[in-house]
């Protein structure tokens, strides 16, 4: 058998190239600093909860790991404030059934996901718990007409400035449901000049200037036992400009077997007869080369390789690994038992960059090794019970396709 193996060029090379998707982004902005004071409007990885109202929290046996049902090394990985837009989620409806129920919809509910992992029990579906909270608020505007309340002409309004903290607005990029379609406003985008020739009219701080003391400030400190450090989220929608070097596979490749530095004398041998057997160092590539799903993963995050978040309710997951049928699939995501008539949906899947800035030191054994977590959330929105403060929490279900080991 020959050492040179020709491999041809991609067909597809330009599938994503100059397109956009219905896929919303969150990318790292920056670490919680010790003078922020999160509330539950603002999107973040790492840290502790906020939940709905400080004296309404889930219960217990929601914050237990599923596999070994203690608390102790339960840690958070996100918690992301989500409303609902009740015509998007009449879509969402529309797809899977013709009886529309939109009665637990209200786009000024505060409705956040919190996702959680229990870092002593690697590789168990159980160790990650996603949960979904709403307060009920009053239905007085659309999500639409909330969004217009901040926004002149076309553009955000940004004299508002996300780093103020007497701005009693919310500071958070997920706020006023970011997820949709036309609002994909940079909440640092340089402010509306204020000065004018021959007035003498105060001239407030550059949000560049402002976000640069805001950098400067010291780092909230966690407790390493029982979280990750914390870092504010931001969103834009997903586009696909210039596709990167590195995913261009050049015309005709050709890898010769004795430059993948074999580490073991019998090594060459097997290779011939199993090509999984190959140097850890070149596993990655045998795997993005072999496997038609995790290359089309590693294709698609190669052009926002930031990203720590895909947020797409009612839309399709991208899978890390490969699924045989996808129809199975959804038929396999269980229904909840607190709103059996309804179903799941997709909504959003956190990504394995998220690892890398949660985890400060790296560690091959200890660390976390999922390559996607998926969640489906109730497409009704429901919750059997509030308590007097209007406040409510489920399970969600949490879906892992596992980082393959080498």
């Amino acid at each position: 058998m020959s050492k040179v193996e020709e491999l041809p060029a991609s067909d597809d090379e330009h599938t994503y190239d100059h397109r956009n998707s219905n896929v919303f982004l969150a990318f790292i902005d920056t670490a919680v600093k010790e003078s922020d004071e999160l509330t539950v409007e603002d999107t973040f990885i790492g840290g502790e909860p906020i939940w709905l109202h400080p004296d309404s929290v889930p219960d217990a046996t929601l914050l237990e790991c599923g596999s070994c049902h203690s608390t102790t090394h339960m840690k958070l990985l996100l918690q992301a404030f989500s409303p609902l837009d009740d015509e998007q989620m009449e879509e969402v409806q529309l797809k899977y059934t013709k009886n529309i129920n939109l009665h637990s919809i209200n786009p000024n509910d505060d409705r956040v996901l919190y996702v959680f992992i229990c870092t002593q029990c690697q590789r168990n579906d159980k160790s990650i718990r996603c949960i979904r909270g709403v307060k009920k608020n009053e239905n007085t505007n659309s999500t639409n007409d909330k969004i217009a309340s901040v926004v002149t002409g076309e553009g955000k309004n940004f004299q508002i400035n996300p780093f103020d903290l007497n701005n009693n607005g919310s500071t958070n990029p997920f706020g006023n449901n970011p997820f949709q379609a036309g609002n994909n406003d940079n909440p640092f985008a340089k402010p509306a000049a204020t000065e004018t020739k021959g007035t003498t009219e105060k001239v407030e701080p550059s949000t560049k200037v402002l976000r640069k003391l805001h950098d400067s400030e010291k780092d909230k400190e966690f407790d390493e036992s029982k979280s990750f450090k914390s870092y504010l989220l931001y969103v834009e929608e997903e586009r696909f400009n210039n596709k990167p070097d590195h995913l261009k596979l050049p015309n005709n490749l050709k890898i010769n077997k004795e430059a993948l530095e074999l580490t073991d004398t019998n090594l060459e041998e097997d290779l011939d007869k199993d090509p999984v057997k190959m140097d850890p160092r070149t596993e990655k590539l045998s795997q993005f080369l072999d496997d038609d799903t995790f290359q089309k993963f590693q294709e698609i995050v190669g052009y926002n390789p930031s990203q720590v978040l895909r947020y797409d309710i009612g839309g399709t997951p991208l899978f890390y690994s490969q699924i045989a049928n996808l129809k199975l699939f959804e038929n396999a995501i269980p229904k909840a038992a607190y709103n059996l008539s309804s179903r799941r949906v997709f909504e959003m899947q956190l990504m394995p960059k998220m690892i890398l800035d949660l985890e400060e030191t790296v560690s091959v054994k200890e660390g976390m090794e999922w390559g996607t977590i998926m969640v489906f959330s109730d497409m009704e929105n429901y919750i059997p019970k509030f308590d007097e403060h209007k406040v409510g929490y489920v399970e969600e279900f949490a879906k892992i396709q596992w980082e393959s080991r080498t």
